[in-house]
């Protein structure tokens, strides 16, 4: 369990008040959660997944990759696999290792994951060449994070919408992301 707040003394009783009722250990302040990496900085915090990539590019072989600007290439059609798959289940695990990196720090790749995402019962050396630039991507931004700091808490949302640009399948893809007190929640 993590508990904090701005005021020390409120999650001190609420310590207290949590360690009456159940068997508890106190681990001080936390360094890591669920893979995320805290750092405090200018009276806020910065989450990233630094270590976490560090692993999946060992994991899929690429610490060594070059990077990139952007998480994919925009002039680049994804299309439907006619010819032999690439190992369905090596797929799966790049894509869901992505979907982990993107909900919790690296939400600008949501947009390739998901689009990734949609071909894994059905891979290609196409698709998995686009999982590499992911890769090569996140190798260039790896110690990037979200920062939280204290901006009064109002709540921004944006939106985006790209209309049919899947001309094969009329799909389109919307994306958005919520923000409180200028860090991204959704």
């Amino acid at each position: 369990m993590l508990i904090f707040g701005t005021d020390q003394n409120q999650v001190d009783k609420t310590k207290k008040f949590l360690s009456s009722k159940f068997s508890m250990k106190d681990m001080g302040e936390a360094d890591v959660i669920l893979g995320i990496k805290i750092k405090r900085k200018n009276k806020g915090i910065v989450i990233t997944k630094s270590h976490f990539i560090e692993k999946i590019l060992k994991k899929f072989n690429h610490e060594d990759c070059s990077w990139v600007s952007t998480p994919m290439d925009p002039v680049e059609k994804l299309m439907l696999n006619t010819s032999k798959h690439v190992d369905q289940l090596e797929y799966s695990r790049a894509i869901g290792c992505l979907m982990y990196a993107m909900t919790s720090t690296i939400p600008d790749i949501a947009y390739a994951v998901g689009r990734l995402s949609t071909f894994t019962s059905n891979p290609s050396r196409q698709h998995w060449h686009a999982i590499t630039r992911v890769f090569k991507y996140l190798k260039g931004i790896m110690n990037y994070g979200l920062s939280y700091v204290r901006y009064p808490l109002v709540l921004e949302g944006y939106s985006v919408v790209s209309w049919i640009n899947h001309v094969e399948d009329s799909s389109s893809t919307s994306g958005w992301v919520f923000l409180l007190g200028g860090g991204a929640i959704s």
